[in-house]
């Protein structure tokens, strides 16, 4: 354990980082850039390295192959800049975050051309309290989105990355995303929900936290302990959007249903939220496509009760 403290304290001294600023150069030369560390097919990333390529084999020479990064960061949001493109090729790069979170997609790049590309990130893991952590499911234990790493995908046709800084960020608003598989990030292709598509349309003023899972009602996702967690980040000026009803409309049973379970768990994210100064939107359930050959679909109405009207001021929707 000394060892590994050892190690985390000069990687942290090596790439300066008293404000947790991470400074990677991708480059093949052989002079490093002041402040920076130099990234080479050999750096794997380990616990005890902290950071190093990930998952899949690190990109060698005209290698045009896709390739994750990771490194070793607290929970929080991250203010990253990847300075796409290649002095010796041309390319075409796409980024990805965590579980396949889309921030910049098909960015081309000519020979020698140089694009910063920037976004903030959020990255959590299970971790609530000593006591307690989010009760993710089996298939969860795999996913990007709960680990101790922060985790970038540069994939395309020839993704080309020069340099990679991330620094963690305190000031940006975070908009909380909670749902069920229409919101997740979905981590295989060719699934995707519009949780993990939303970062793509909008500029690094802003972060989006995506804590939904397959499956979840409103119920389900507070019993886990997911927006316990999502409090525990939560900061005044920040969102909550809320899109359940898909689930909670299969309820049966003494107290379920859209006229109390379903009610009563939307008002306990509505009161959490704004206990922290935080603001509430309620989402309209996606529409559901039962069928892709008859492209039939449907919205689950029958969960939205009008008598919510009566305790939901009209600010709270958008």
């Amino acid at each position: 354990m000394k060892q590994i403290a050892l190690l985390a304290l000069g990687l942290l001294a090596t790439l300066g980082v008293e404000a947790q600023t991470y400074k990677f150069d991708f480059t093949t030369g052989k002079k490093t850039k002041d402040g920076y560390t130099k990234i080479t097919p050999a750096d794997r990333y380990s616990e005890e390295k902290g950071y190093g390529y990930d998952r899949q084999p690190s990109p060698e020479g005209k290698s045009t192959a896709p390739f994750f990064f990771s490194v070793t960061v607290p929970d929080g949001n991250y203010h990253v800049t990847a300075v796409i493109g290649n002095k010796r090729a041309a390319g075409e790069t796409t980024v990805r975050g965590e579980s396949r979170r889309l921030f910049f997609e098909n960015v081309k790049t000519r020979k020698g051309e140089l694009k910063p590309c920037t976004f903030v990130i959020n990255k959590r893991n299970t971790h609530i309290s000593e006591k307690e952590n989010v009760r993710i499911k089996p298939r969860e234990r795999q996913k990007l989105n709960w680990d101790d790493k922060l985790t970038l995908e540069f994939n395309g046709d020839a993704p080309q990355l020069s340099e990679l800084i991330i620094e963690k960020v305190n000031n940006v608003p975070t908009v909380f995303l909670c749902g069920n598989s229409t919101v997740v990030d979905q981590d295989n292709e060719p699934w995707a929900s519009w949780g993990q598509m939303i970062p793509r349309f909008f500029n690094d003023s802003i972060c989006f936290a995506n804590y939904a899972e397959s499956g979840e009602s409103a119920n389900t996702f507070i019993g886990a302990g997911r927006l316990k967690k999502a409090l525990t980040q939560m900061k005044p000026g920040d969102y909550i959007f809320m899109e359940f009803g898909h689930n909670d409309q299969k309820q049966k049973g003494p107290g379920k249903g859209a006229y109390y379970s379903f009610m009563t768990s939307l008002k306990t994210f509505i009161d959490e939220a704004r206990a922290r100064g935080a603001y509430p939107v309620l989402v309209t359930p996606t529409q559901r496509r039962s069928s892709m050959k008859t492209v039939k679909s449907e919205i689950p109405t029958q969960t939205i009760p009008k008598r919510c009207a009566g305790w939901l001021p009209k600010k709270t929707f958008l």
